[in-house]
């Protein structure tokens, strides 16, 4: 557009008549007029005087309006020529303006050709963007991933710019609500002083006056037409006149930006992918299919197999299948698998020669016209020792199982499906292949009576109210008879809403049993009426006796038939007592269920030591309790029985005259209660045996059945205690203890659920224990 204005300014030039010549061409008229009129003069003859000076007269006429037409020429001429000075050096201005902003595109373009520094590229292109525009500082910022908030990324700025904070630094997006909207319809805005700002724009007019930002320009920065940015240029010359060119040249740039920060995303994943393929567990290679050289391979192969990466890249084609023992890159091979296949039983080896076992997964995909096959090499040692592992662990439990002689089952509780050994089937007679293998298909096999209590006992395991399942139901078997079975369970898999999803578990026969319990209980009802009948039949004739011989002492004076009246009494009374701790103890033998409640030890023990002031007045013995202060334990009254039978035995067996200890020990979680005589002792090698049934160390003159510390120790049990005995410390004698938990929260005392009812609860104490009538 240039050089067509430039050839009609010099035609314009050459056409311009100058005034002299003007001047020069009237003088040559004049002096042609008086040359033709000369000859008339002299001649005389006026008429042709006159033509001629007509003549004259006009072509004077002529000249002088076609003189004065030139000079108006001249003038437009001038004023054109002066219009197109100016648009020459305006074009000339445009022509240096474009040569700059091409130089400068050319130049960043060129920079953004592969960029191995992102960053510094975006710098660079900031650099000359602000040099470009003549401006004071030039910026990228860029949006968060909310887009409600942004940071400054990069930033350059003029040398002897003053030290003012940049427009949008320290800012957030609703601070700049107006230009925020500007930038996220994605225009170029351009402010060229503050007060050019609308009034909704008065938070950014006073920002910029407030960091002397005399104008701004705002260049939105796209990528994938999304918008991640905006460049800022801050004090720019070109708000005088920046037209559509400059705005296309400042959206060349942002587009440039654009471009490199999408580059440098990609770099980023570039990067992150190859570190994830360097730190990976497998061998990975790439393998040219043609040549069957690698190509590359990771750093876990390199320092997994011994070789370095170049190594590996010089090997040639039979080195490479000795390391893993064949071609599986081979043309042939793609066509019979396809571009994908799994060899689950592979060797690979080392440099060093050790074979490692693996599976290689191999991806064939073309690139360039060359076929490449993408092996992934997983080594599947630590896998190999697992599974032998879990081969042996499941041997030995189906061996377990078949011991135990249980069967397993385990349901998936959303397909419904049951899966179970042989095993479970045969207990009821059945092959496995006979049973569908489905939850509805168990359910239909049990009992209605049972079938409730079952699917609650289920329902309160899956909810979470019952650690594990457990119940007992009858289950109809291939004969068509009922049969019992114990089923145990528990959750093993759950969903990821914390929901159960596999419910696994055994089963066992229970029918024999449930027979020998059956039995059993016949058994015990049998010994409980002999024990009744025993204590009724036995003790009747055994209280005649003891009344007759009390009445014969009385009456009888010979002191010999007194003597023997006494014997047979003494006799009658240990035949009694034989029958009435028998009977109790076989009472207490039938008694697996009692209640306990929170009680004081030290009250029952001064209780029990009440009963035996009487016995310690008549032997001149004393008992000293060291008790002070309060003892709760869970415990029942027939507690008291130990008690009584340790100070019983302490009366018998010590010597007239000495003292008996009782005191209870604080020994962390237990209670120790102690009775400590002064008699003969307990040998060490029968301590163990005096609480076993009908077994007492030998004492001359002192009656007992052996069953007195045989029920101390079934009490002790039934209360979760511990006894003992071990020698006096303090010298001769013996001393029995009883351990009993502690029970120092009143919580604790609350009656346990599985009490028994009112009815069937054990007598408060052996001595209110009365016979069961047949």
């Amino acid at each position: 557009m240039s050089k067509p204005k430039s050839r009609l300014f010099e035609e314009q030039e050459r056409m311009k008549i100058p005034n002299l010549a003007n001047g020069v061409f009237f003088l040559i008229v004049c002096v042609f007029g008086i040359i033709i009129i000369s000859p008339f003069i002299v001649a005389d003859q006026t008429d042709m005087i006159i033509l001629s000076s007509v003549l004259i007269a006009v072509t004077f006429a002529a000249i002088i309006y076609a003189s004065s037409r030139i000079d108006r020429m001249n003038l437009e001429l001038e004023a054109s020529i002066c219009e197109l000075k100016s648009e020459k050096e305006e074009i000339g201005k445009l022509m240096e303006q474009n040569s700059k902003i091409e130089n400068t595109l050319t130049s960043l373009i060129s920079l953004f050709i592969a960029p191995k520094d992102v960053d510094r590229a975006i710098e660079e292109t900031l650099q000359r963007t602000g040099r470009l525009c003549n401006c004071d500082c030039s910026y990228l910022i860029l949006l968060g991933k909310n887009e409600n908030s942004f940071h400054m990324a990069n930033h350059w700025s003029r040398k002897n710019r003053k030290p003012e904070k940049m427009m949008f630094e320290n800012l957030s997006i609703s601070g700049i609500p107006w230009i925020a909207e500007k930038i996220y319809e994605k225009q170029i805005l351009s402010i060229p002083e503050p007060d050019s700002l609308p009034r909704e724009a008065s938070r950014e007019k006073d920002i910029m006056k407030g960091r002397d930002i005399g104008s701004l320009i705002v260049v939105p920065v796209e990528l994938d037409e999304k918008l991640i940015g905006f460049v800022g240029i801050e004090n720019s010359d070109i708000l005088r006149d920046c037209n559509d060119e400059w705005k296309q040249t400042l959206k060349i740039l942002s587009e440039l930006v654009g471009m490199a920060i999408q580059h440098k995303s990609f770099l980023n994943d570039l990067s992150l992918f190859k570190n994830l393929i360097d730190e990976s567990n497998d061998f990975i290679f790439v393998i040219d299919s043609e040549k069957g050289t690698i190509v590359d391979v990771n750093e876990t192969a390199c320092k997994q197999l011994g070789y370095s990466r170049e190594e590996f890249m010089e090997l040639p084609e039979d080195k490479t299948e000795k390391i893993f023992g064949s071609q599986f890159w081979e043309k042939e091979l793609q066509d019979i698998c396809g571009n994908r296949f799994l060899d689950i039983d592979k060797t690979v080896t080392t440099k060093a020669g050790k074979c490692i076992p693996a599976e290689i997964s191999v991806t064939f995909t073309d690139h360039e016209d060359n076929t490449y096959a993408l092996a992934i090499v997983r080594d599947v040692t630590k896998r190999r020792e697992v599974e032998e592992i879990l081969k042996k662990t499941q041997e030995r439990v189906e061996l377990a199982l078949r011991g135990a002689d249980l069967g397993m089952w385990d349901w998936n509780i959303h397909t419904n499906e049951l899966v179970y050994n042989d095993r479970w089937a045969e207990m009821l007679g059945y092959e496995a292949r006979d049973i569908k293998p489905d939850f509805d298909s168990w359910m239909g096999m049990i009992h209605a009576d049972d079938l409730p209590l079952v699917k609650d006992e289920i329902y309160l395991h899956l909810n979470d109210r019952t650690p594990f399942f457990e119940s007992e139901f009858r289950m109809q078997n291939k004969s068509k008879n009922w049969q019992w079975i114990l089923s145990r369970g528990k959750v093993v898999e759950w969903t990821g809403d914390n929901e159960p999803s596999r419910l696994a578990g055994t089963t066992m026969d229970t029918s024999e049993r449930k027979k020998f319990e059956e039995e059993l209980r016949h058994s015990n009802e049998l010994k409980d009426l002999f024990t009744d009948i025993m204590r009724h039949d036995l003790l009747n004739p055994a209280g005649n006796i003891k009344g007759y011989t009390d009445l014969l002492l009385e009456i009888e004076d010979n002191e010999k038939k007194k003597s023997m009246v006494s014997s047979i009494k003494r006799n009658n009374d240990k035949l009694i007592e034989m029958i009435e701790i028998a009977a109790k103890f076989a009472k207490l033998e039938s008694t697996e269920d009692i209640r306990l409640e929170r009680m004081e030890i030290g009250a029952m023990l001064r209780n029990v030591i009440e009963q035996f002031e009487h016995k310690l007045e008549d032997s001149g013995m004393t008992v000293e309790l060291r008790a002070e202060g309060s003892y709760y334990s869970m415990l029942n009254p027939i507690i008291e029985e130990i008690f009584a039978n340790f100070i019983s035995n302490a009366i018998k067996y010590s010597p007239t005259g000495t003292p008996i200890i009782v005191d209870v020990v604080d020994t962390n979680y237990y209670w120790k209660v102690q009775v400590t005589d002064f008699g003969e002792g307990i040998p060490d090698d029968v301590k163990e045996l005096v609480f076993d049934r009908f077994k007492r160390v030998n004492k001359k003159g002192v009656k007992g059945t052996g069953l007195g510390l045989a029920i101390v120790k079934r009490i002790a049990e039934i209360v979760e205690g511990e006894v003992g005995v071990e020698d006096n410390p303090e010298g001769q004698g013996s001393r029995f203890w009883i351990k009993l938990k502690k029970c120092t929260d009143l919580t604790d005392h609350a009656t346990p659920e599985n009490t028994v009812p009112e009815e069937s609860v054990a007598p408060i104490s052996l001595r209110q224990m009365s016979p069961i009538r047949p």
